[in-house]
């Protein structure tokens, strides 16, 4: 009986960080406006409505890949997180895995995304233009460490919002 009850807690032990894994998810659900974005984004490049800047084009670069995006509308459920920015939509499943919209396109807006303990990391990539998003909450502030690369030239500012809804 006792070898019997060692193979059980030792089994227990074993299933423990998969089962924890994951538990703390907060929600980034809501509307963010942006307070600050360091370092500062130049006149013209990316503040507003997300004007272009470090070689980013195409369809998404007033949105999704803008410097420092005035605002963010977040939706979250428990398998995806959409994040709208202007009139674009990106949506990301919670499985690490690669979503393609539309599916087939060569320049389609390619996504995922995964945690990280309490850190949600965001993967987007649209032709030759890719950026990282890592979003993290304190209080009302949510944190995004954003790092877009383009044509061989790449940013990396911290953005910092506040609810506003």
């Amino acid at each position: 009986m006792t070898r019997y009850t060692l193979l059980i807690a030792l089994a227990l032990v074993a299933a423990l960080p998969a089962a924890t894994r994951g538990q703390y998810s907060p929600s980034f659900g809501g509307t963010w406006k942006l307070s600050q974005a360091e370092p500062p984004v130049p006149a013209g490049r990316g503040g507003g409505g997300g004007a272009r800047g470090g070689g980013i084009s195409g369809p998404y670069a007033d949105t999704i890949l803008a410097q420092a995006p005035d605002t963010l509308t977040i939706a979250q459920t428990g398998s995806e997180v959409t994040v709208q920015i202007g009139s674009a939509k990106a949506v990301y499943t919670l499985d690490n895995k690669t979503k393609s919209a539309p599916e087939g396109d060569v320049m389609a807006l390619k996504t995922r995304a995964h945690w990280e303990g309490a850190k949600l990391h965001l993967h987007y990539k649209q032709g030759m233009n890719w950026g990282r998003d890592v979003l993290s909450m304190s209080g009302s502030t949510l944190t995004v460490v954003r790092d877009l690369e383009s044509g061989g030239q790449s940013t990396t500012r911290t953005l910092t919002y506040s609810k506003t809804s």
